[in-house]
């Protein structure tokens, strides 16, 4: 199967700036996707340029990526034009009325879709900001079975980025915790949902723990020993350190 990518790659023109507002040059394939527009899907290349890999950390918000970035190429609403590149932020990638994009706005509209705001970025400081959000961690691209859906890519110095759509490997999705993470510091003898959240990610991570609330002997040694394996204080106590690391993990 194909590796496919989605990006926004120039207007009606094949120019940078100087479009119309929309995708003048949209045509749906068989596969149902845009292979043919301003804004469209696209086999997987190696830009000249070299690949840079930005993954997202949770497989829940890289498939939703691949997703938004499919729905955006769908969309005839969105063309491109360097200039008025902005506008789909405000008009949203699925957008009812005609807008335009560039590449780097729409990764960044489509990380808004998903329901987080990273500061903004060009293709030449995208993958600072993106790790420095702390939802993408940095790889290196050196052959396509690097690739998973989800993965943004962007060259290696100023010049192109795409989210890939499918045909790579499948993200692990890992389900959500139905306990509200705590905001307090938990440990022995601490009572409450604040415990069960910990107790359910602690369970995700190999502990077999009854989600009871109650903080007391064997989820203490599960907590140590999640600590030890994962380069923490093992203390025992579960801090922001701690809640960060298990939510990473």
């Amino acid at each position: 199967m194909a590796i496919l990518i989605g990006s926004a790659r120039h207007d009606e023109n094949g120019n940078l700036t100087g479009g119309k507002v929309g995708d003048q040059k949209q045509k749906i394939a068989s596969d149902g996707l845009d292979h043919s527009g301003e804004v469209s899907v696209q086999n997987f290349y190696v830009h000249k340029k070299g690949w840079v890999i930005l993954r997202a950390k949770d497989g829940n918000l890289a498939n939703a990526l691949a997703f938004c970035m499919a729905v955006a190429c769908n969309n005839k609403n969105v063309g491109y034009n360097q200039a008025q590149n902005t506008k789909i932020l405000k008009d949203g990638i699925t957008s009812e009325i005609p807008t335009n994009s560039d590449c780097s706005k729409l990764v960044e509209a489509c990380i808004e879709q998903c329901g987080h705001k990273v500061s903004s970025f060009t293709t030449a400081n995208e993958a600072d900001v993106l790790v420095k959000s702390g939802l993408f961690e940095k790889k290196t691209y050196s052959k396509q079975s690097d690739l998973y859906n989800g993965d943004i890519l962007v060259t290696k110095t100023k010049g192109h980025t795409v989210i890939v759509l499918s045909g790579a490997k499948a993200r692990t999705v890992k389900e959500q915790n139905p306990y509200a993470e705590p905001t307090n510091t938990l440990k022995k003898g601490s009572k409450g949902n604040g415990v069960k959240w910990l107790q359910w990610e602690l369970n995700e991570s190999g502990a077999n723990l009854t989600i009871d609330g109650d903080f007391w002997n064997n989820t203490l040694t599960a907590l140590k020993a999640y600590q030890s394996g994962h380069g923490l204080t093992v203390d025992g106590i579960c801090g922001a350190k701690t809640r960060a690391s298990l939510k990473a993990v």
